[in-house]
């Protein structure tokens, strides 16, 4: 995978942005060509259909004049709140489109065109399966091939789901962004994370399995959803059953015995748990977060059965403590309408005070 460019050469840096460049030019002509394409349509459509149907709906004969006074406005009602869309659609539609706009940010720099193959998508695979390391090699050794173009291609694709969120808000378009969302997700969970290393030994939601692009792919799910799912109990119902089966699964697989999490070292070397504590103690880090996950560590190995424990009844109780499925999407409460004053009888303040 590894492509043999130093990533700090200064060739290497403007090649790269030239790159970007190009192809942000390039998706930017072709966002605007679908734009003013979108607009015409637009503009187009609501016209005909309005001189088709005043056509229709005008008898033959002299025009009848209205009547003389001030024109009255139609009634809000529930038909024009139905058009406004479901706030937590909303909310998860923005977000999510930030995050895909902030990792393409992220994306745009000579280092993780270059070295991604080789820093990060083999050591991810190298405890997979064969037929893992296999696909993983496949598309990182594609990626070497033209690193410059693939990294400003994973940029833009980012980038451009982001702001296709955030600009379709309703219809059919914004039930697209998300489907583009899961395709793209997978991808990245598949050739980018190895699968998110549910097929490698040590499996557990410490190390971030099943993979944290899947959670993109799941907010593109609901994204893609028509609107009517939103406006039921029947998705927030869904969402909740299926968190908890994912939590209850992941505090089974940590409480599993043989799998190393409860050894803090074994035969003279450090457990799972304990090894990966070290591992990340040894990141580029601050000293203070350094001496924190080097104190875990050392806690871990001395203690392993404490530290394996602690996460079984954190998943289970996050799953507990999650709202009820009736109350979700949270609804504004509905203040209880105030009932007037009770006339005070007179006399009855004297009676009182005297009494």
């Amino acid at each position: 995978m590894n492509s043999g460019i130093n990533v700090n050469d200064p060739t290497v840096v403007a090649a790269f942005q030239s790159a970007l460049l190009h192809q942000g030019i390039i998706a930017l002509l072709i966002f605007a060509t679908l734009g003013l394409a979108w607009v015409t349509v637009r503009a187009w459509r609501p016209a005909a259909a309005q001189t088709g149907a005043g056509a229709a709906a005008d008898p033959p004969g002299p025009a009848l004049a209205d009547p003389p006074g001030p024109a009255l406005a139609d009634p809000p009602g529930p038909a024009l709140a139905e058009l406004a869309e479901p706030a937590w659609r909303q909310l998860l539609r923005i977000g999510f489109g930030l995050l895909w706009i902030f990792d393409g940010i992220l994306q745009a720099q000579p280092k993780m065109a270059v070295g991604l193959p080789s820093a990060v998508i083999e050591p991810l695979a190298a405890a997979s399966p064969r037929w893992v390391q296999q696909v993983v090699n496949w598309a990182g050794t594609n990626w070497s091939y033209h690193p410059m173009q693939a990294g400003a291609s994973a940029v833009w694709i980012q980038v451009g789901i982001g702001i296709w969120m955030l600009v379709s808000a309703r219809g059919p378009l914004s039930r697209l962004a998300g489907l583009v969302s899961i395709g793209w997700g997978l991808v990245v969970w598949a050739f980018g994370e190895a699968f998110g290393s549910i097929f490698a030994p040590g499996l557990t939601w410490l190390f971030g399995a099943p993979g944290a692009v899947l959670i993109y792919c799941v907010a593109g799910a609901m994204i893609a959803l028509p609107e009517r799912a939103w406006r039921t109990q029947r998705l927030g119902q869904a969402v909740l059953g299926g968190l908890g089966l994912f939590l209850v699964g992941m505090a089974v697989l940590q409480a599993w015995p043989g799998r190393g999490f409860w050894q803090g070292t074994s035969h003279g070397q450090a457990g799972t748990l304990t090894g990966m504590v070290q591992t990340m103690a040894g990141t580029p880090q601050p000293g203070f977060l350094s001496s924190w996950i080097s104190g875990f560590g050392s806690f871990d190995a001395a203690h392993a059965s404490s530290a394996g424990w602690a996460p079984i009844p954190t998943a289970c109780c996050r799953w507990r403590c999650w709202p009820s499925p009736g109350t979700w999407p949270w609804p504004a409460r509905r203040r209880r309408p105030l009932s007037p004053p009770r006339p005070r009888r007179r006399g009855s303040a004297g009676r009182t005070g005297s009494g």
